[in-house]
């Protein structure tokens, strides 16, 4: 749970005594971060962070949690700053400690997630000499944050307490973009670390004289504005350059939208599926793209894309035109189809230049605001003419097809299974449920059977480097962040994760204990990583089973931690009925669904081939 100390150790407008400078300076660099926006400091405890770690907790603007682990605190933090949208803080202390961030920044770097590093160190005086804990920090991150600054020594002198000031703003500033994403700040701190009271013959003691007026350093700027307001400038949408891509897509015969990935896809989802509605462009949205699982989507968002991208020909999918916005396609039948549309002009809009073009095929990058870009090509791009409204009306008619189809074929599939288990979710989750999910096929299972539902979701996934990594504890801070922002009557927030993925976690369990959060974890347990079997290595016997299936384990049930209660349904039936009941129950809830991999490995191909004769039988 977050903790507050007895008393407020941040002092008010009037009184801004320090006991000692590292208290003065922690204050200071905390009041600042309020002033910016913080609200949520993720603390992993220890000693050399402790002036920090008393001003973030004393501050009844900001929610502290403490995670033990450093892997899992940045995991977490991760997850509450992907849900939120916001900065948020992490804290550690020195050594090999600051190291165990590195997993969840260089996820949080890949999908421009925003997180404040703070780690903590001892003074220069202490290092290249032996002492304890005490490790070259500087740059620890490398390229994968915004922005880094060796913060320097406290100091209780005018023009350094308004460098700090100045320091968090732009540090705030980097968090936020135009690429979101980790900023890291390295403290060098000596004692006394706690807010005790530093004798006037010690180094760290404050004189007077500094305390003194109405310094804008020490007390910030009037009525709680940020010390040095910055903004970041908004790429305007040109002219001209616009006027060429609309005569493109009113000239093209066959345009499609490709909506990949995108946690921030909410912000612009209306603006985009307004565009297609109004050019008569089919809407091809994964999962996470923040516009398949949306009841506002409308009829011309194609949620089957993965399916009908496996069929022979993508069902006259074929482009001349691909706009494209979010990541690149997840799916290997959708990234064949991209591959296969190499003649068509490719244009991707996002709000960063990042990179998001493996396959080499983009013409046009545009950089800005989704929402404004669509917006404008809404009011200037021809309405939808009667060959794209046949066009879309002949895709509906094959989305229609392709979902029956589906729901028949799945509805044949009595044994527990992956590919039924996420129309099964779907179908049970309320409105407004946030749902996570891990990668590996999993997350393929999802693109392909999770695709006839109507509930507006809010979907997260850790796109940008795949793995296994983090993904109990990113999940626990997604719910907590929801706790935060909708309160205790939030809908519930559903994990569903491999039996490997929750292994490489399993202690991040305690953490949704210990915080007290609703969170479901639905672990599909088949005994390995079924990803591994559509792979050579499955060919290899024991190695295979040993190395890459990772087989062979304790069981689940035998590995929980003790305060962990699991239900283990045996039918359909049975976990709609424990689905259901752990939806309800506060608390952290396991259900844990039993399958065979090389059978699920089976049903997927079944089913697939079943769409694809249905459709193949419409045309």
């Amino acid at each position: 749970m977050s903790a507050r100390p007895d008393r407020d150790m941040n002092s008010d407008a009037v009184d801004h005594s320090a006991p000692n400078i590292n208290t003065l300076w922690a204050r200071v660099l905390v009041d600042e971060f309020v002033r910016c926006g913080l609200r949520q400091a993720v603390i992993a405890p220890g000693s050399r962070s402790a002036p920090l770690v008393f001003q973030l907790a004393g501050r009844s603007e900001i929610t502290d949690h403490s995670i033990i682990d450093e892997r899992s605190a940045a995991f977490f933090a991760l997850g509450m700053a992907r849900s939120l949208g916001q900065p948020v803080a992490l804290l550690c202390t020195s050594g090999t400690a600051t190291a165990n961030f590195y997993p969840a920044i260089c996820e949080a770097d890949a999908d421009d997630v925003p997180l404040v590093v703070l780690t903590c160190n001892r003074p220069p005086e202490d290092h290249d000499c032996g002492a304890q804990q005490v490790m070259d920090q500087h740059r620890l991150y490398g390229n994968h944050v915004r922005l880094f600054h060796e913060v320097a020594p406290p100091a209780a002198e005018p023009r350094k307490l308004a460098y700090l000031r100045d320091t968090v703003c732009r540090t705030w500033l980097a968090a936020l973009g135009p690429r979101s994403g980790p900023v890291h700040l390295d403290f060098p701190f000596d004692k006394p670390l706690e807010p005790v009271a530093a004798s006037s013959d010690a180094p760290g003691h404050v004189p007077g004289g500094a305390l003194a007026g109405n310094q804008p350093g020490l007390i910030g700027r009037p009525e709680g504005a940020p010390f040095l307001r910055l903004s970041n400038a908004a790429v305007a949408v040109d002219p001209s350059r616009l006027d060429r891509l609309i005569d493109r897509i009113d000239r093209s015969q066959r345009p499609v939208l490709l909506a990949g990935a995108d946690h921030r896809g909410a912000l612009h989802r209306e603006s985009v599926r307004r565009f297609a509605a109004h050019a008569g462009i089919p809407l091809l949205a994964e999962a996470a793209s923040g516009l398949r699982h949306w009841s506002g989507r409308g009829d011309g968002v194609i949620g089957s894309f993965e399916l009908l991208a496996s069929a022979d020909g993508a069902c006259g999918l074929d482009a001349d035109l691909v706009l494209r916005i979010g990541h690149p396609p997840l799916t290997w039948a959708v990234q064949s189809w991209m591959a296969r549309q190499s003649e068509a002009h490719h244009v991707q809009i996002s709000r960063t230049d990042r990179m998001s073009d493996p396959d080499r095929l983009l013409s046009e990058q545009w950089v800005g605001d989704p929402a404004a870009v669509f917006d404008a090509l809404t009011e200037r791009a021809a309405a939808a003419s009667d060959e794209r409204r046949e066009r879309m009306s002949r895709l509906q008619g094959i989305e229609r097809i392709t979902i029956e189809t589906l729901i028949e074929a799945l509805g044949q599939e009595a044994g527990l299974s992956a590919p039924r288990l996420w129309h099964e979710i779907g179908g049970l989750l309320p409105e407004g449920a946030a749902l996570y999910f891990s990668s590996s096929m999993l997350v393929r299972h999802l693109e392909t059977f999770m695709c006839g539902h109507d509930s507006s979701l809010d979907v997260h996934f850790n796109r940008g480097l795949n793995g296994i990594d983090g993904v109990v504890s990113t999940a626990t801070g997604i719910a907590a962040a929801r706790r935060f922002e909708l309160g205790d009557r939030a809908p519930p927030t559903v994990l569903v994760i491999g039996d490997v993925a929750l292994r490489h976690d399993l202690a991040a369990l305690l953490t949704a204990i210990e915080q007290r959060l609703d969170l479901t974890v639905v672990v599909v347990d088949n005994g390995g990583g079924e990803i591994f079997e559509y792979l050579p290595s499955a060919a290899f016997g024991a190695i295979h089973e040993k190395h890459f299936a990772t087989s062979g384990s304790l069981p689940i049930a035998e590995i929980l931690p003790r305060a962990v209660q699991m239900s283990e349904p045996s039918d359909w039936d049975a976990f709609r009925r424990a689905f259901g009941e752990s939806l309800d129950r506060p608390g952290l809830k396991l259900v844990r669904v039993a399958t065979d991999r090389r059978a699920d490995l089976r049903m997927r191909s079944r089913l697939m081939a079943r769409v694809a004769d249905a459709l193949a039988r419409a045309s």
